[in-house]
């Protein structure tokens, strides 16, 4: 019964993991550099951002620069055309639609101060 509830514990916990973060690299002049990814845009800077407040702390994260790297199988263009027409079949036949991205598709890498 006891590994009956350990186990339940684990699967349940690792459900609440978020995506690795990158570490951060310190630099000259007190520039720290780190990198987040995510399956959007949106995600990869979210996971960067989250850890430059991480590492700031009480500070404010100031960005310095700043890129932004897709690594989709397709090139960008092709693979948001690809997903709106899986989209568009999976909701006229009734199917899922397939899904190409992956959880690394983008890329974002920031230098940046706390101050």
């Amino acid at each position: 019964m006891a590994l009956g509830l350990l186990t339940s514990a684990v699967i349940s916990l690792s459900g609440c993991q978020s995506n690795p973060s990158a570490p951060v690299i310190q630099r000259a002049d007190s520039i720290f550099e780190t990198s987040g990814i995510g399956k959007t845009k949106v995600q990869a800077q979210q996971n960067a951002l989250a850890s430059a407040k991480k590492t700031c702390g009480m500070r404010q994260a100031i960005i310095v620069k700043d890129e932004l790297v897709y690594n989709g199988i397709f090139n960008e263009k092709t693979g948001r055309m690809i997903d709106q027409t899986g989209s568009i079949a999976g909701a006229v036949f009734g199917t899922s639609k397939p899904d190409l991205s992956r959880d690394d598709d983008y890329e974002y890498n920031i230098s940046f101060r706390c101050q």
